[in-house]
């Protein structure tokens, strides 16, 4: 009787650890979530509740604007939005005028026409689009982001290069584009406002 008490009892116990262990270990890599992330990690691969929505976790350019800054801000909104002082606009045509900012990203110019912002120009490879397109970028990626709003006009002034003008959505937006210049084979450059100054091919000149 003593050994089957004890037998009991060590069953009891191990059944017990068991038990507990299963209750307060950590979740396995095939269920574990971050409620605060939003992220489930999935056979030990990450992915985002967005993943797959083609979008840029960091501040990126749309046809409207970049991050807080806005296309039809005035000077000192836009340097409010950029965290910047307000630059001078001393001795600028008021007209049409690149004006520099010093929080604006480098790579970035920004055209203001009659007192507000009218286009952001690119030439940086860090800075990309809501889709993830860059400067550098095939012709073809752009198609395969973009598809049907992609309209291919001839370059101006590069041989073989094209303008891809992306018509915009929702139609709230149809005053607004984006325009990617390439040299016939990637992007070379990129810029994104209001019409007509977005196609303005020349800018400010």
């Amino acid at each position: 009787m003593h050994l089957t008490r004890t037998t009991c009892v060590a069953l009891a116990s191990i059944s017990l650890a068991v038990g507990c262990s299963r209750a307060d270990s950590p979740q396995t890599a095939s269920n574990r979530s971050d409620p605060a992330s939003g992220s489930v990690a999935t056979a030990g691969k990450s992915a985002t509740a967005s993943e797959g929505a083609k979008t840029d976790t960091a501040t990126t350019v749309t046809a409207t604007g970049y991050g807080a800054l806005r296309v039809g801000m005035s000077v000192a909104s836009a340097a409010l939005a950029l965290k910047s002082p307000v630059p001078s606009t001393a001795g600028l045509d008021t007209a049409c005028a690149y004006v520099r900012f010093a929080n604006a990203p480098p790579g970035m110019r920004i055209m203001v026409v009659n007192g507000s912002v009218a286009r952001i120009e690119i030439d940086s490879t860090s800075i990309a689009t809501g889709l993830g397109a860059r400067i550098g970028d095939p012709e073809t990626r752009i198609h395969e982001l973009y598809g049907s709003r992609v309209v291919v006009q001839p370059h101006k002034y590069t041989p073989n290069g094209h303008y891809l003008i992306i018509n915009p959505i929702p139609a709230s937006d149809t005053g607004y584009k984006l325009v990617f210049e390439t040299d016939g084979s990637r992007v070379t450059k990129y810029r994104a406002g209001r019409m007509p100054e977005v196609e303005w091919v020349e800018g400010c000149a």
